[in-house]
């Protein structure tokens, strides 16, 4: 097998500590590349770190502050049965990528994006405040928490998003 370094250790990281997870994923790969280099790309695609797509439009629409519009995405993602908690916390992670990105030069090694992943979250990176995008991150941390015994996911997520397109709905009265 022809596989690049930085494929290989993010299968090892998805796996979790289980080699046997992490051989099962590397297998998965490889049997949609036969014959071809496992590149990263290629393993982004296979393992589903597909969200990025979703979360650069959810936030974009945020800082539009478009509630309509970011109400319709989290609609779009509950209609294709994604489990909300693995989002909020997705979400938070790619928030985290973000304030590495506006706050560090050279992360592309520490970070597991896609070159054109990596364009777009620089680009967003300047579309934001450092304050705010903590702001982002504190108010997604809180929710991760709450999600976790909730009955209610969707709810809760939909008032964290709304949150976060209108700050003056914050209060210290938590």
């Amino acid at each position: 097998w022809d596989v690049e370094e930085k494929a290989v250790r993010y299968i090892a990281r998805m796996g979790d500590g289980s080699m046997r997870d992490a051989l099962s994923l590397l297998d998965q790969c490889a049997a949609f590349y036969i014959g071809q280099k496992l590149t990263y790309d290629h393993v982004l695609e296979v393992l589903g770190a597909v969200d990025t797509e979703v979360f650069s439009r959810l936030l974009r629409k945020i800082l539009d502050r478009d509630v309509h519009s970011v109400i319709e995405i989290v609609d779009e993602l509950v209609m294709q049965g994604r489990e909300l908690t693995q989002l909020v916390g997705d979400f938070t992670w790619y928030l985290r990528n973000l304030l590495l990105v506006k706050t560090s030069d050279n992360i592309e090694d520490v970070l597991d994006v896609s070159t054109e992943n990596m364009m777009q979250l620089k680009e967003e990176s300047d579309m934001i405040e450092l304050d705010m995008l903590l702001r982002y991150i504190r108010v997604f941390s809180e929710l991760s928490g709450q999600m976790k015994y909730a009955t209610q996911k969707r709810v809760l997520l939909e008032v964290a998003l709304i949150k976060l397109c209108v700050p003056a709905m914050e209060t210290n009265q938590d």
